[in-house]
């Protein structure tokens, strides 16, 4: 532990607090009221008019410290929570983009247009070098991840590119031998290469051409976009007000792409240990950092980099006031939150319980000496000096205590806040993620719709061998790209003439009715495509999925027939969804939806594809703003934290060329609590009243009585001053069976059993919940042996007139004789609770006999 002005804290935390401007705020609210505190109680034992409250004031000091260090974690967690998810999205959807490439760098080097130029080149013919740049620009144009293709000899001569403009025309690149000779599917690299002067590294996949028996023909390369993506990525994770930067670090530690290169410029180096959740100092700065490795997709791990982020410590915790500024949360659902919620640990939960238990301790002491004042006035000397002390000490308390429930409960706000803009922010990053996805099947089959060797064989005659070479191919294709579950091949007739999968031989010859596989046959450019509704297929097993296909044109541009492939929806989906779900909050679970509401995928088996979800009136259409949407609301018998985000493309994919539109929009729930009892009354704190002014000194002449009040149920109730003894906590009490309803029990009291009177069950009121809750006033019965009486809390000690106390009887006709008089106000026009003096006649006659 450590002191910080005066609070003892976690030496963990002591670094934090001076960046924390909400825990600073309410640290200097309770140090000022305990200041305050302490003057008066200074003053009251210097007068000799108070009651000791050293120990009251240490059980606040102690419960200060108690809160501010849990205010300070949980700060301090939740933003670490917030930079950490943005480093494993960074490097996660980067390493799901890169999978990608390691397939497509194996389907292109078996290209058989690519095969034949290299065995032809390799002899020295260059004519079909510019049909070939063709080539390489038409896939460039359906996979635009790539700025240039590249085909070598295995010398290293460049045979062709994409960038005819670039001048090299051989490279020494180690990454040519290395593909020439690895016995992995694909060489990937990021370095510097002469095939591009500059010195800047450049991201390639690489992998040789064979001529299909093994010889190499040469290496091809792709040179995937890395600073476009990366900006993409980091574009993207940026949120309003956002101070964070991302980095991506390589193998050694060292930044290779950055948010913000002015703060922390490509080049820079971190220690390993850097990114660990700590404060790390970079360049004369200090930052909260935190660095998070791939969880790899599809058994990738990626180059082996990581992404670091790293958030200035001087603005690392000013959101969470933004954050109470902008909350709107519906009171109902919040407070089922609050009561029912699994989002808060205990400790914290119990922080406001505590100090309601302190301050109980203090207004009881309050109280008590408040009526031995009272009952020994003539010896003080100043008798309303000691009241008002008294009880500005008992408020100072309150307000402390006020102070403590709403710092817990600004807690709790900023934390449900916080947590729907993270299910914003990750609905946000579901369906991007499912945009990629799909934007690279979309690009999948038009790109395989081209292959020479699909389109000679569906356009010759079909034999055995020919179907034979159809399924090989097409196995070929599946084996690297693994999120399919099959690849059909049908001809001009629909009629299915190959699969990618031998035990899908059954589909061969059966044709296709679905409405997506004559919409294929109708496509008259080979840059379009179809894609099926999310229905159930006999593709598919029967389950519902998408399939996207395009079409293969002969020699003459006839349409000889088409490509479906079927997507793998069922894992797929659910694998994207569970990448975006929050990983500390056990339950959560996403959702992929349709216009209607109808469900595609989701993560959790309450949730099935095809079911229609009741939603808020308005959420899908507020789906579709900049940003998506977050709110509470109730799905399913919970309240749920829900973030939604619909559907906006990627690059092309539906972009304003493209004129595929499939509105899908990505929930991401995280259930708070049961909403039974959603519509509860919520339990605020309650205010004192200013009890006494109803009967204000001077108003009227005459006598003036004083009297100890206490309050049940809805009922302000006393006694005079002179018959009661204290006040006391309810414990170590005995229940009495088969006692009158008014007959609580006893408990001991200065090692007496004292019989204990029921007002609840007197008044006609309902048991409390919990007993302990309840307060004693101890009652000297005149007859030698005292007893208690249940209260809810304990009230002021006002003087009123004598001559204002009328029997009950002499008002209401028919009233409980537990109820002895009545005192009326001094003013005509009060119109607070009345108060009402009980008989300790008819109490003791209750409890004399047991």
């Amino acid at each position: 532990m450590a002191l910080y002005k005066g609070i003892r804290v976690d030496s963990t935390l002591r670094q934090f607090l001076p960046h924390m401007p909400l825990v600073e705020e309410y640290r200097e609210s309770l140090q000022t009221l305990q200041a305050v505190w302490d003057n008066l109680n200074l003053l009251g034992q210097m007068s000799g008019t108070t009651t000791e409250m050293t120990r009251t004031r240490e059980s606040f000091s102690r419960l200060t410290s108690s809160l501010l260090n849990n205010l300070a974690q949980r700060t301090l967690a939740r933003r670490v929570q917030d930079i950490s998810g943005k480093a494993q999205v960074a490097i996660d959807i980067l390493v799901r983009n890169l999978f990608e490439r390691t397939a497509d760098i194996g389907f292109l080097a078996t290209d058989q247009s690519v095969r034949r130029y290299a065995a032809l080149a390799g002899c020295g013919d260059q004519a079909g070098r510019h049909e070939m740049g063709s080539r390489f620009r038409a896939y460039v144009d359906k996979y635009s991840v790539y700025f240039d293709v590249i085909l070598l000899s295995p010398a290293g001569q460049v045979l062709a590119r994409l960038d005819e403009e670039r001048s090299v025309a051989h490279s020494h690149a180690s990454l040519i031998r290395q593909a020439l000779e690895t016995k992995a599917a694909y060489v990937e690299s990021y370095a510097p290469v002469d095939l591009f002067p500059g010195g800047e590294p450049v991201l390639i996949y690489a992998y040789r051409v064979d001529d299909g028996q093994g010889k190499p023909l040469g290496v091809l390369c792709l040179s995937f976009d890395f600073a476009d993506e990366v900006a993409r990525i980091f574009n993207d994770l940026a949120r309003p007000g956002d101070w964070s930067v991302i980095t991506l670090l390589d193998e050694r530690h060292q930044v290779i792409a950055s948010s913000d290169p002015y703060l922390v410029p490509v080049g820079a180096r971190f220690p390993e240990s850097a990114g660990d959740g700590h404060i790390l100092r970079f360049a004369g700065r200090s930052y909260l950092a935190t660095r998070r490795n791939t969880q790899g997709y599809q058994g990738y791990q990626g180059p082996g980099w990581s992404a670091l982020v790293l958030l200035p410590l001087e603005h690392a915790f000013t959101q969470d006031e933004d954050q109470l500024e902008q909350l709107d949360l519906p009171g109902e659902l919040f407070a089922a939150v609050l009561r029912h919620g699994t989002i808060f640990p205990p400790e914290l939960q119990d922080i406001p319980l505590q100090a309601e238990a302190i301050q109980q301790e203090l207004e009881r002491s309050v109280w008590n000496g408040n009526v031995r004042q009272s009952q020994s006035r003539n010896q003080a000397l100043n008798p309303a000096f000691s009241k008002i002390l008294l009880w500005e000490i008992s408020r100072t308390g309150m307000r402390m205590k006020d102070v403590f429930s709403r710092s817990i409960g600004n807690l709790q706000s900023t934390v449900v806040a916080s947590l729907l803009e993270d299910c914003r922010f990750l609905a946000s990053l579901a369906i991007d993620i499912m945009d990629r996805n799909l934007y690279e099947r979309a690009n999948d089959c038009r790109w395989w719709a081209l292959d020479p060797a699909l389109c000679r064989l569906l356009e010759d005659p079909l034999t055995s061998q020919r179907q034979q070479a159809m399924t090989t191919r097409l196995a070929g294709i599946n084996a690297l790209y693994t999120v399919y579950d099959k690849l059909v091949l049908f001809d001009a007739a629909q009629r299915i003439v190959a699969t990618s999968r031998p035990d899908a031989g059954s589909l061969v010859d059966q044709l296709i009715e679905a409405p997506w596989a004559g919409a294929t046959l109708q496509l008259t450019r080979p840059e379009h495509y179809t894609v099926s509704d999310f229905v159930p297929t006999s593709l598919y097993g029967g389950q519902p999925s998408y399939i996207y296909a395009a079409a293969l044109f002969g020699s003459q541009g006839q349409t000889l027939g088409g490509i479906g492939i079927v997507f793998d929806s069922a894992p797929q989906f659910a694998a994207m969804l569970q990448d975006a779900l929050p990983q500390d909050m056990p339950g959560a679970f996403g959702l992929f939806v349709d216009q209607d509401g109808r469900v595609i995928a989701s993560s959790s088996p309450d949730y099935r594809p095809g079911q229609t979800l009741e939603l808020p009136p308005g959420l899908l259409a507020a789906a579709q703003r900049n940003g998506g949407e977050s709110r509470l609301t109730l799905l399913g018998g919970q309240v749920v934290a829900l973030g939604a985000r619909r559907s906006t493309g990627y690059r092309e994919y539906k972009g304003e060329q493209d004129p595929y539109r499939n509105e899908l929009t990505a929930l991401i729930c995280v259930p708070l609590g049961p909403c039974a009892e959603a519509g509860e009354a919520t339990l605020e704190p309650v205010a004192r009243a200013q009890e006494g002014s109803a009967f204000a000194a001077g108003s009227m002449p005459g006598e003036r009585a004083e009297i100890a009040t206490f309050h049940v149920g809805g009922h302000w109730l006393g006694l005079p001053v002179q018959v009661v003894q204290e006040a006391v906590e309810l414990q170590g009490y005995t229940r009495l069976p088969g006692a009158p309803a008014q007959v609580f029990g006893s408990m001991l009291h200065r090692n007496e059993a004292i019989p204990l009177y029921n007002l609840h069950a007197a008044l006609g009121l309902p048991e409390q919940g919990r007993p302990e809750e309840l307060q004693v006033v101890v009652i000297d019965s005149g007859a030698g042996r005292p007893f208690g009486i249940l209260v809810d809390r304990l009230g002021e000690i006002p003087e009123v007139p004598v001559d204002h106390i009328a029997p009950v009887s002499n008002i209401f006709v028919g009233a409980t004789p537990v109820l002895a008089s009545l005192v009326k106000p001094s003013d005509p026009e009060h119109k607070g609770a009345m108060l009402t003096l009980l008989s300790v006649e008819h109490m003791h006659a209750i409890l004399r006999d047991l």
